[in-house]
């Protein structure tokens, strides 16, 4: 007797729903998954002319000047302090000054760009703080609730001036930010938003 044995076959696998699986995996995780988003400022860029610059002159006591050192300290009007302080500091500082008050900031090359960024958040808070103030005293309403005639009434009454300096390696500091030149009464408007 002859014993015969049966060749097993291995079966094919089919894959015809693997494509679709991967697929719908794929949504899952994109739309599962937390996407760092990059921090950024909106402010107006130093012109590319170098002509273009403008020089700021403003009134003894009505500028407030930052300044970030390479070790990320923040200075105000030479005296060093916390930049958790800054926000009320500006507000008291606007509110003193009214509309002749001129910010400038200066960051050294060396810093570190979150110190900067949290300094432009505290600028931003201040200036946020001191506009709804405006709008309820004239409008009995906030700021972000005010229509576009509103909101450029606020803005005039309650400008934003700050001009910022950049620094040049061959030239040294230039300044920018939008501040314009002025009579020779030495009056300062800075950049407006």
């Amino acid at each position: 007797m002859i014993i015969q044995r049966r060749k097993h076959r291995v079966p094919g696998l089919n894959t015809t729903s693997t494509a679709d699986i991967s697929f719908m995996l794929l949504i899952f995780f994109l739309v599962t998954t937390n996407m760092d988003v990059d921090k950024g400022l909106s402010r107006q860029l130093p012109p590319v002319n170098k002509e273009e610059n403008q020089q700021s002159f403003a009134e003894k006591g009505t500028t407030m000047a930052l300044k970030i050192t390479p070790d990320n300290k923040l200075i105000v009007n030479d005296k060093q302090q916390p930049i958790k302080g800054l926000r009320n500091q500006v507000i008291s500082f606007v509110e003193r000054v009214g509309k002749r008050h001129l910010i400038t900031v200066e960051a050294d090359p060396q810093s570190d760009y979150n110190t900067y960024f949290h300094l432009q958040n505290e600028l931003v808070a201040a200036y946020r703080v001191l506009r709804n103030q405006t709008a309820q005293r004239l409008y009995h309403r906030n700021f972000a609730a005010l229509s576009p005639q509103q909101k450029d009434h606020v803005r005039d009454v309650c400008p934003q001036h700050i001009a910022e300096q950049y620094h040049d390696p061959a030239a040294g500091p230039v300044a920018a930010g939008g501040a314009s030149q002025q009579s020779a009464a030495g009056k300062a408007k800075g950049g407006q938003q």
